[in-house]
């Protein structure tokens, strides 16, 4: 532990930008191996070699370029080698998180030491490049790249990407929905380069030098020589550079007749990882790495050999080893599989007897019997298993129940958790008090899996999702969960060169991972105000990752196509849906929270027709008025003169069309919130209406000016446990 905060605080200290942001012209050395190109935007990693007029610089950024053409992209596909190109473009601080248990981009970019991101307007090839041509044929980035894109000429789509996967940890190849399969079901570790990987290659290469007639002292030497050249192949990602510094250290011991435990060289490794790379700790990544693999070594004679059966065996070290990754996996995913248990049994041998030698097989044969009956025997004998395999995958992932959803435990939960474990874990190494410990352990458990869900305190998020609307309500010992609106953008129509495979979306960024923070996996409710894109827009990938047991919407909202197409997948999926007014539905639509003011009647679905909800949650009164406008304000105060207000979600972002002076001077709210984009388009919120909301003292809350706010509550204490609503962005 010393060692880890001493090289994170040299590293800390050393880890500073010296870039400017008036800076607008760069030269920087692209890795193609960090260049990734979906639909019209080009995205790489680089190094700038020089800034303005100053030229020593050797600072790592990350540039994004909005690609014009469909032969610019074909340009930038052809790049396979290290290039310098002159960099024109603006330089912003990566943004930071806005949202409540949100992935954190800007610590993750700080953690690979990188301070700025780079908007790109105009790229060219610097004239200096050619000049390194002999040089770049011993580069081993760029050897990689040779590699890869032979890879990919000589197989088919399915098979390169499984050899770049599983030969050069290269997995931008493997489709997205086959990757959260194997996620989902808890293998995803077979598709990284691991020890199982590193030893089973040495094993394959040692026999084969032995085989030829070479003896122990050279297969020693070559192996010495072939490890370290083979992990610059394959980027050195965190599990490679341990297996293989491993491999190393005792490949040393058998070298000088003097062996190192695999704990010695566990530990070495780890120091000499930490000191050259100390902020590598906070990653998934490297604690499951060095977790489980410690848990091999220390565990791996007295607790994995318990039963004359391999299999028995087998699932007990699949069940020790996802026991100890659940903590892990629950304090970065809010989430585990425990059917990866049963799941490893099946796929991992499949992958170390077969796949990993048939991809090795078709590597090499790549290159000397291409085009041969033998090799296109190879290539449909791959598709063939790997199809299978991915068929298999997507219907285990289908397993109900499959993924457990934690949400975010408390840390003194979490610590607690973590000490039980490695108390039942000592237990059945010494098999001393293992039923009573276990008895504990399930208990925690159980508290641990449930804590977030069955929370005494409720809580009201207004989450930012750009320009649009979306608030979670979490009800107190989960009685409850609803969400108003999910936010949304419009989709532009664009050529097919241009779509992108991996465009991040409000709800893969935002919705699911907030909501499964909270150990939420059901909405018993979605409401959706009208048919805006900006309130609905959201809806089918929503459902994708989390269930939803009723839509609810105002009468007349499926006249707008976008959401009648909408709505008509969610019900053929078994969602109820439930058409409201406040004249045929004035029954309270969650507990005794909310209930509906407006409209009328049917409506188009416009602003003037949105869903107005009123009620009390926690200590206030709370209204939520969609986009209504200036005249549905009018008609809901004229229906409700006595309404009292505490709390109000501005209608339609702040705009002046909405929150007139006659209105809040008849309900008087304590407290408005507004959710509306950073630096949108519509100059959202409008001067007027800030300005009308100060006259009345209100206090402001602003999803572009401080993210995401929530309000914390105890209702069966008949308090409010946070005066204010605490912000994401102070």
């Amino acid at each position: 532990m010393s060692i880890t905060v001493f090289f994170v605080g040299v590293e800390k200290y050393n880890n500073q930008t010296s870039l400017s942001m008036d800076t607008k012209d760069f030269l920087i050395e692209m890795d193609p191996n960090q260049l990734k190109i979906d639909g019209d935007q080009v995205q790489f990693y680089g190094t700038v070699n020089q800034a303005g007029e100053t030229i020593k610089h050797s600072e790592k950024i990350v540039v994004f370029f909005r690609l014009s053409t469909k032969e610019e992209k074909e340009y930038w596909e052809k790049q396979q080698k290290i290039t310098e190109f002159v960099v024109t473009g603006s330089l912003t601080k990566p943004e930071k998180n806005r949202n409540l248990n949100q992935f954190d981009y800007q610590r993750y970019l700080s953690h690979n030491k990188i301070h700025w991101i780079l908007d790109a307007t105009s790229i060219k090839a610097h004239s200096g490049t050619e000049n390194k041509a002999f040089w770049d044929l011993f580069n081993l980035k760029n050897i990689r790249q040779n590699i890869l894109v032979h890879v990919e000429r000589k197989t088919t789509v399915t098979v390169s990407s499984y050899i770049k996967t599983l030969l050069f940890a290269d997995t931008s190849s493997i489709d997205d929905q086959v990757m959260n399969g194997y996620k989902e079901i808890g293998i995803i570790h077979l598709l990284s380069i691991s020890g199982l990987h590193i030893q089973f290659l040495i094993a394959g290469l040692t026999y084969i030098l032995w085989r030829s007639g070479m003896t122990r002292e050279h297969t020693y030497i070559l192996l010495f020589i072939f490890l370290p050249i083979y992990g610059s192949l394959t980027g050195w990602g965190t599990s490679i550079f341990r297996a293989v510094v491993m491999s190393l250290i005792s490949q040393t011991g058998l070298r000088i007749r003097k062996p190192i435990s695999g704990l010695d060289a566990w530990s070495w490794t780890l120091i000499v990882g930490l000191w050259i790379d100390p902020y590598q700790v906070f990653s998934i990544g490297f604690q499951l790495s060095y977790l489980l693999s410690l848990a091999l070594i220390l565990f791996s004679t007295s607790l994995f050999n318990q039963s004359k059966y391999s299999i028995i065996n087998n699932l007990y070290i699949s069940f020790v080893l996802t026991l100890i990754s659940i903590p892990v996996l629950s304090f970065h995913f809010f989430e585990f599989s425990w059917i990866g248990m049963f799941a490893n049994l099946l796929f991992v041998p499949l992958f170390t007897w077969f796949i990993m030698p048939l991809m090795i097989l078709l590597f090499f044969s790549s290159y000397i019997f291409s085009g041969t009956l033998f090799f296109h025997f190879l290539i449909d004998l791959a598709e063939c298993s790997l199809g299978m395999i991915e068929w298999l995958v997507l219907k285990i992932r289908l397993f109900p129940y499959g993924t457990i959803v934690t949400g975010k435990v408390p840390l003194m939960l979490f610590i607690v958790t973590t000490m039980v474990l490695i108390t039942f874990l000592i237990a059945l190494e010494q098999q001393k008090k293992r039923k009573r410990v276990l008895m504990l352990l399930i208990t925690v458990f159980i508290v641990f899996i449930q804590y977030q869900k069955y929370s005494p305190f409720g809580e009201v998020l207004i989450l930012d999702v750009g320009q649009g609307d979306a608030t979670l309500i979490k009800e107190p010992f989960g009685r409850g969960v609803y969400l108003i609106d999910t936010g949304g953008a419009l989709a532009f129509e664009k050529e097919e060169w241009q779509i992108r495979k991996n465009q991040t979306t409000v709800s893969s960024r935002v919705l699911i991972p907030v909501i499964k923070s909270l150990g939420v996996t059901q909405l018993d409710q979605v409401l959706i105000t009208h048919g805006d894109e900006d309130h609905m827009g959201e809806l089918i990938e929503l459902a994708q990752g989390i269930e939803i047991k009723e839509l609810v919407f105002p009468i007349g909202t499926t006249k707008k196509q976008s959401f009648f197409d909408a709505a008509e997948a969610l019900e053929k999926s078994g969602v109820a849906l439930r058409a409201v007014s406040a004249k045929r539905a004035r029954e309270q639509l969650f507990g005794p929270s909310l209930a509906v003011l407006w409209p009328l009647d049917n409506g188009e679905g416009e602003n003037n027709d949105s869903l107005v909800l009123y009620g009390k949650i926690g200590q206030f009164n709370w209204l939520f008025t969609g986009d209504i406008e200036e005249t549905g304000e009018a008609e809901v105060t004229a229906l409700y003169p006595n309404l009292k207000v505490d709390i109000l979600k501005v209608a339609h972002h702040g705009s002046q069309t909405s929150t007139s002076e006659r209105f809040i001077q008849k309900i008087k709210p304590k407290t408005a919130l507004i959710s509306c984009g950073l630096n949108n388009r519509y100059n959202h919120p409008n001067e007027d209406v800030l300005e009308r909301l100060a006259s009345l003292n209100a206090m402001v809350y602003r999803t572009d000016l401080q993210g995401s706010f929530r309000y914390t509550y105890a209702d069966y204490l008949h308090i409010g446990v946070e005066k204010d609503f605490q912000t994401i962005l102070k």
